[in-house]
């Protein structure tokens, strides 16, 4: 049997691109599985709802944000 698997480009650029976005979704089950993680959320969306936390758009803002203080 080969110890190398020839992979076509195109076929290894697709599983790399969708590689980021399948973590993140398994990263959001993890943490929806999780009485803590899912007490983390609920308190997010409350900070939210009350607008308790800023919301930006770019990286830029972000750093106004942090240097505004």
């Amino acid at each position: 049997m080969a110890e190398t698997v020839s992979i076509p480009r195109p076929l290894l650029k697709e599983l790399y691109e969708h590689f980021d976005r399948i973590e993140e979704i398994l990263a959001t089950l993890e943490e929806l599985s999780d009485k803590k993680g899912l007490k983390r959320i609920e308190r997010g969306l409350e900070e939210y709802k009350n607008k308790e936390c800023v919301t930006l758009s770019s990286s830029e803002k972000i750093r106004e944000a942090l240097l505004k203080d």
